[in-house]
């Protein structure tokens, strides 16, 4: 038994409950009207507590109640903290002010809650339940210090309760056992859901059926089943008993109920509720033997945080540490941690370090200086408060950086005439591509270095215009891939001529035939070339040919007039070469004799 505090001020009748756990019958007539009596309390400066008292006094109905019960409240330094005079009939709002649901205590110690039947409005001494009781927020880790039954007797903290409501239907109670501790139960108990008519609010939160807070429970033979809800679920039933203390008043729930084997084993609960809504659920632990600090939480939060890398780096220099920056939030409980795991020999061995929140709210870890052909795979790891956890995915590799360059020995050439590319990379005996491009054509070269890393192309283009030329290098193990700026040039028409232009024989009879030839310069297959006749009295005839493979070219032409002739021939030009013209030859025609 818990001994009672000294109460150095005049509380009257008063009761000391040596823990937040369980109801406190007040009998009808106990308090008689002009009388009080008081229940204190050890509560925690912090802590959150559900206070509320009703029961047979409440009577929201009735045009003339009976009973005025009211309430004051009173600090450790017997200060009164609060007060709560609703009219007859009417349940007391017991938060720390009007607007909360629920009481927060400023200070550490003995807080004292005096009933009083009002004498000037109340006309009974009606039964009820007052209740003081521990609330918790879902998704965070709670201590209790529990200590198991000493000689074969439960002591102070064998047994603890707490409440907590929640919409959720999904439930995950976790709790953490100290290898000194062996518990012998936690127990979940739903107690209210008033959206399906199970129990009812007040100040906006559930209540229970006051019977299930005494053990009874709906379903089975003999349990009491009031109220007009949904029993789909077992409610009520909430007690501390253990079977060996109280047998069948031991009532638990089978799915909803967790135990140690052994000391140090933890526990849990997975529950699925059958309804949504706001829910009212108390949660007992009982220790069984030993001691030590337990840990709790119910867990309602199983969506992962977001968690991504920001400018994920895919390149490094050897032995120069890579910062890794990523952004990590959570939309239901904030971020507990972000580890930064890294491997050099795929993941068959890894590293692992906590990354630190930075001032630009990106958080930041540094993963230490490979040699050059590391190949370094990485992933961040956000956790939230609830142990969810995600994570994002990178790899980058460890190589000496590479430097190209390369220039043009001309900035215009013709078609036809060479042009000579240099340049210089970092790594010696390495064959760059060098790729020259012009609008609608790309021609790829390749040149390789010495070993100083020099390199040179010779290249005639045939096409005029504006053209770029870059040297690409596509790296290797050790070293990264390069590319070296644009080097441009300018390619304009080549300069064409017409040389050895000869006409046989020069003296021909009327209606022989004179042979024309001669080279196009340079020599180009395919081009046409315009062999031109003059006549003695100016008529012209032109006659086509086409050049050969070498540039030659040949025409035959049989003369219609006697007397001297000039022949010409000329290039007319096309998109590579100007156009040119040959000196005028000449030959004689002849009447037959």
């Amino acid at each position: 038994m818990e001994a009672q505090p000294s109460v150095p001020y005049g509380v009257g009748n008063c009761t000391y409950v040596p823990k937040p756990v369980l109801p406190q019958r007040i009998e009808n007539g106990s308090i008689r009207i002009g009388a009080n009596w008081t229940y204190i309390y050890s509560l925690v400066a912090g802590r959150t507590y559900h206070v509320y008292c009703y029961g047979d006094w409440i009577q929201l109905n009735e045009t003339s109640p009976l009973t005025d019960y009211d309430i004051y409240v009173f600090d450790p330094d017997h200060e009164l903290v609060s007060y709560h005079t609703e009219a007859a009939g009417l349940p007391e709002h017991l938060g720390t002010t009007v607007e909360e649901p629920y009481f927060v205590p400023e200070k550490a110690g003995n807080y004292s809650f005096q009933i009083v039947n009002d004498p000037r409005e109340s006309n009974g001494s009606e039964a009820a339940t007052f209740m003081v009781i521990e609330h918790i927020e879902t998704d965070v880790w709670y201590s209790r210090y529990m200590e198991g039954c000493v000689n074969s007797s439960p002591v102070g903290n064998t047994s603890w309760a707490y409440e907590f409501v929640t919409p959720a239907r999904q439930l995950l109670i976790l709790i953490r056992v100290p290898d000194t501790l062996d518990m012998y139960e936690a127990r979940l108990y739903l107690m209210a859901t008033p959206s399906q008519g199970i129990g009812t609010t007040l100040s906006g939160v559930p209540l229970p059926e006051e019977a299930y807070l005494y053990g009874n429970h709906t379903g089975g033979s003999g349990n009491f089943t009031g109220g007009a809800g949904n029993f789909t679920e077992i409610y009520g039933g909430y007690n501390l008993y253990t079977p060996a203390d109280a047998g069948e008043l031991a009532f638990r729930v089978p799915e909803r109920t967790a135990s140690c084997e052994y000391p140090g084993q933890d526990m849990m609960i997975n529950y699925t509720a059958s309804y949504g809504g706001g829910t009212l659920y108390h949660l007992v632990l009982i220790a069984e033997v030993g001691a030590g600090d337990v840990e709790f939480m119910v867990k309602t939060d199983f969506d992962p945080p977001a968690v991504s890398i920001s400018d994920p780096p895919t390149q490094a220099l050897p032995d120069e540490a890579v910062t890794i920056l990523a952004e990590a939030g959570d939309n239901e409980s904030r971020v507990a941690k972000v580890l930064l795991n890294y491997t050099t020999d795929g993941w068959r061995t890894q590293s692992s370090l906590s990354m630190t929140l930075l001032p630009s709210g990106l958080y930041g870890g540094e993963i230490p200086g490979l040699p050059a052909g590391t190949i370094v795979q990485y992933l961040v790891q956000a956790f939230d408060l609830v142990g969810n956890s995600a994570i994002d995915e990178g790899s980058y590799t460890v190589k000496y950086p590479t430097q190209v360059n390369c220039s043009v020995s001309r900035e215009t050439i013709r078609v036809g005439e060479a042009l000579i590319v240099s340049g210089r990379i970092s790594h010696g005996g390495v064959t760059v591509t060098l790729v020259y491009e012009s609008e609608g054509e790309t021609v790829l070269r390749e040149a390789t270095a010495n070993a100083t890393g020099f390199f040179t192309d010779t290249y005639t283009p045939t096409k005029t215009g504006t053209w770029t030329v870059q040297a690409r290098w596509e790296g290797n193990a050790t070293c990264q891939a390069g590319v070296s700026s644009n080097a441009s040039f300018t390619v304009q028409l080549g300069v064409s001529r017409i040389d050895a232009l000869s006409v046989s024989p020069e003296s021909v009879t009327l209606k022989k035939s004179v042979t024309v030839s001669g080279i196009l310069n340079p020599s180009v297959a395919n081009r046409e070339v315009i062999i031109t006749f003059i006549g003695p009295d100016g008529p012209v005839e032109e006659v086509p040919t086409t050049t050969g493979g070498d540039g030659s070219f040949t025409a035959s032409f049989k003369p219609t007039k006697p007397g001297t002739w000039t022949v010409q021939a000329t290039f007319p030009g096309d998109d590579q070469y100007q156009s040119c013209a040959s000196a005028p030859l000449s030959f004689t025609a002849k009447k037959p004799v």
